[in-house]
């Protein structure tokens, strides 16, 4: 027999987006599937409508969005204050350096971030139990999911997909911002760590950040591939040795030069239209666009504004090799990208090694190279070429276990069994 509605547990998400192009996006939606297909809870989504109508901003792009069927999500309108407003109209009129400033000064005023909903103005249903879950980084939803959580008498999950005030800084961030982030959040996200039934995060390096204390509340979901095993090829193309990176890229990804120096040695003496060079979703880095020119490669690279997953499946089947590159000198990053990668069983190189979490999933893997220097690069895209131009396929055999286990709906069912029988 069927409980009823008030008889099952309740599960509130609090997000601050779904109809962005990004992979979080894909960690959400995954979410939200995985709490609607059980049936011992009922879920209500709370995506928060922060105003910002820019089609591209921080990384998040708002055209070319994969559509999602789920009516269990609500656009919350929250009241912000001033400077919030000043600061969300400021980006949609793309005046960025405005932007900066009001979340510097919402920082020291507020002592939290910019995007903060405050409180939500939520009815509570007639359940007796329930969870609210939300996930970072934009961790002031931390303490909003925390008053929420007072207020119904349900039990707070925090979800980390980037540290906060225990980690490296965000990526594409400025150090000086993250220690002020670290002197006004620090007692507020040990207040938080307290008080959360359940902390979860995507890798062991990141939990590995948290005081020891926390460690026997912290599980780790790794990042997860989006597609199934049915729409990847076991072929890689026999006309053309295509390099592919996909993703966002961020200018401490293009500090080190040694890839740009290796293609263009690489090239020389080639023919050159059996080469591609691809940078899917990366159209809005300048720096980028600057070393293609500057290294002579821009007659093989093609980059892309984000695409839609029907529209990167081509991409990702059609790649020979996948390309890596290291965050600057942080070695706790890893991307969903990577798990992308390892399914698709292309090799992946590494051209400089990040000493950390990207060499080690390589190398655990046996997933492709990581290389430390311009001639140890030459040397695998050589090594590589010269199967293609054997007509070699590279397609990297891997076990059926393998595959599911970087299955992005696995892990999100994972999930929803582990929070709801705490």
């Amino acid at each position: 027999m069927l409980a009823k509605d008030n008889d099952k547990k309740e599960v509130i998400l609090v997000l601050p987006y779904l109809n962005v192009n990004t992979t979080s996006t894909e960690r959400f939606k995954s979410l939200i599937q995985a709490f609607e297909s059980d049936e011992s809870c009922t879920l209500r989504v709370i995506v928060i409508d922060d105003g910002i109508k820019r089609s591209y901003f921080g990384g998040l792009d708002r055209l070319n969005v994969d559509s999602f069927p789920s009516e269990n999500y609500t656009f919350y309108k929250t009241k912000y204050n001033f400077i919030q407003r000043f600061a969300f109209k400021c980006v949609n009129a793309g005046y960025n350096r405005c932007w900066r400033v009001l979340q510097l000064i919402h920082l020291l005023v507020y002592r939290i971030d910019i995007f903060n909903p405050s409180e939500l103005n939520l009815a509570k249903k007639s359940h007796s139990q329930g969870y609210v879950i939300t996930s970072g980084s934009h961790f002031s939803f931390f303490s909003t999911a925390q008053k929420l959580a007072r207020q119904f008498n349900y039990k707070l999950i925090l979800d980390y997909r980037d540290p906060w005030t225990f980690g490296y800084p965000s990526v594409g961030g400025l150090g000086f911002i993250h220690k002020l982030k670290k002197l006004a959040g620090r007692k507020q996200e040990e207040l938080l760590l307290k008080q959360a039934l359940l902390i979860t995060t995507v890798s062991n390096s990141l939990k590995n950040f948290f005081p020891t204390l926390y460690h026997h509340k912290i599980h780790v979901f790794g990042n997860g591939n989006n597609f199934s095993v049915s729409e990847m090829s076991t072929s890689t193309p026999s006309s053309k040795f295509n390099i592919v990176y996909a993703g966002t890229i961020y200018d401490e990804q293009l500090i080190d030069d040694v890839f740009f120096e290796a293609m263009k040695l690489f090239i020389l003496n080639k023919d050159i239209s059996k080469i591609g060079l691809q940078f899917i979703g990366s159209v809005h880095n300048s720096v980028l666009k600057n070393k293609i020119e500057k290294y002579g490669l821009s007659a093989i690279t093609e980059i892309t504004p984000r695409l839609k997953n029907t529209e990167l499946i081509p991409y990702l089947n059609n790649a020979s090799l996948f390309l890596h590159l290291r965050y600057g000198d942080k070695k706790s990053v890893i991307s969903s990208k990577q798990a992308e990668y390892l399914a698709f069983r292309r090799p992946i190189l590494l051209p400089v090694s990040d000493d950390g979490d990207i060499a080690e999933s390589i190398l655990q893997n046996h997933a492709g190279y990581v290389c430390n220097n311009l001639n140890a690069v030459i040397k695998t895209l050589e090594k590589l070429w010269a199967k293609f131009d054997k007509g070699e396929n590279l397609f990297i055999t891997q076990p059926e276990e393998f595959i599911e286990r970087l299955n992005r709906k696995n892990i999100a069912e994972s999930f929803v069994k582990l929070i709801l029988r705490s």
